[in-house]
């Protein structure tokens, strides 16, 4: 199997160091979980997408039946750094859906089969990383093949978060422009950078920063090979 090798800027931008979950407050916020994934040899995008029927009907069924809301996005990255294919995203309501569902799909045949078919095509790296999401601004309807902006901001010493989001809430650039726009902080205490700004538009352009052209660039650690601080997607809804 196609062994999933994140390069090491991408890896350290989205991954977690070990520590203590901060819930607190943001019990009640939607969680975004990602996963980098890469084929298996001799798999194609086609194939993962002929297993998506069990995968649907067992999300169309949990929320008709039991209430349940789960979204799931295929993100294709405009740029290959390689080391993976594609980042697999789910959102969940809050924490206590997380856990329901998480009971559900334990107990069910259907989603243990699809997972099955599912590491037949791809390879996933485990080590996901969480997210809760504490500011949202919702602006148009997300359609598929539509743009997944992600910036990332590691503060410098002498500036606030606080400040930051209301910047970044209060900005008048996404007045010009049609937007869908999350402030994310990681579950974890101790990670790489402090808040990722997660935007989704019809607007296309592969030049998007939301950091550089909020002027955040000043705010945030630069890394050395990824000066922009950001990735951009073509974005798929699996529903």
């Amino acid at each position: 199997m196609k062994k999933v090798i994140c390069i090491s800027i991408l890896f350290s931008l989205l991954i977690g160091c070990s520590g203590e979950e901060d819930i607190g407050s943001y019990q009640n916020s939607k969680i975004y979980e990602f996963s980098w994934c890469s084929y298996n040899e001799n798999y194609k995008p086609q194939d993962l997408n002929n297993e998506l029927i069990s995968y649907i009907g067992f999300l169309n069924n949990l929320e008709s039946r039991n209430g349940l809301k789960k979204e799931t996005k295929y993100l294709n990255p405009y740029e290959k750094f390689g080391g993976y294919d594609f980042i697999w995203l789910d959102i969940y309501e809050n924490e206590l859906q997380k856990n329901a569902f998480s009971e559900f799909s334990i107990n069910s045949e259907v989603f243990n089969n699809w997972l099955i078919s599912k590491k037949e095509i791809i390879d996933c790296d485990e080590n996901k990383q969480r997210f809760y999401e504490i500011n949202v601004n919702s602006d148009y309807s997300f359609s598929d093949g539509d743009q997944t902006y992600i910036g990332f901001c590691k503060i410098k010493d002498g500036f606030d978060l606080n400040y930051l989001q209301e910047r970044i809430k209060n900005s008048s650039l996404f007045s010009e422009k049609l937007y869908n726009r999350n402030l994310l902080i990681p579950l974890f205490k101790n990670m790489d950078f402090d808040f990722v700004i997660l935007v989704e538009t019809d607007f296309f352009s592969k030049d998007l920063n939301i950091i550089k052209e909020n002027k955040f660039i000043n705010h945030c650690e630069e890394y050395k090979n990824f000066a922009s601080n950001s990735l951009l997607f073509n974005t798929y809804l699996i529903d």
